[in-house]
């Protein structure tokens, strides 16, 4: 019998421990929790709504467009494998273009062909292309042809975005064209 009311009493003393206290100033949480929105705001304004990337900016976002080439695979592999049901394949697909410049359509999908990356490189760093963009391209080989290398251009772009209340222009990374012209790296061996 005593194991019974073993828990309904923890249950009421963590309810009585978690309340709120009856002498708590409401306009003192609210300021509070105001004045923590507003460093928060700060810090999100000064990390990503810098004018001008930096160096380490610049390695970081290379890194996660990097990244983004192997998810692009990833999703392409599902949306091409006709085992999957066609509601995953449509998703991935998807989330494959999310991936691209906003008006920039990734390659379509082929059935049997999957996209397996053997190695991605960097073939022209991030640099500045105009007041609100910077552009580079990545160089990656495929499994299936590793005789030749293909390119894709990355792009960081200051974008708006809804931060709370407040609107602030931040730096987003995205994969640009595929570039379709292989080299063949057999000429250069």
């Amino acid at each position: 019998m005593r194991r019974y009311l073993i828990i309904p009493g923890a249950l009421l003393v963590s309810i009585l421990f978690s309340a709120k206290s009856c002498d708590e100033d409401p306009e003192a949480n609210r300021y509070r929790e105001e004045k923590t929105l507003l460093e928060v705001m700060d810090s999100v304004k000064d990390e990503f709504g810098s004018e001008y990337l930096d160096e380490t900016s610049l390695f970081v976002f290379t890194k996660k467009a990097m990244q983004k080439l192997r998810d692009y695979s990833d999703y392409m592999n599902i949306a091409s494998d006709t085992s999957i049901d066609s509601v995953y394949r449509s998703q991935a697909l998807k989330m494959a273009e999310e991936l691209f410049y906003p008006g920039i359509d990734p390659v379509e999908p082929f059935s049997d062909m999957p996209i397996l990356l053997d190695s991605i490189w960097v073939t022209q760093p991030l640099h500045m292309a105009g007041t609100e963009f910077y552009k580079g391209k990545l160089g990656f080989r495929e499994v299936v042809s590793a005789r030749y290398t293909k390119e894709v251009e990355i792009l960081a772009v200051k974008q708006t975005k809804i931060i709370g209340p407040d609107t602030l222009k931040v730096w987003q990374v995205f994969l640009g064209n595929m570039l379709q012209n292989p080299i063949d790296t057999k000429r250069f061996d």
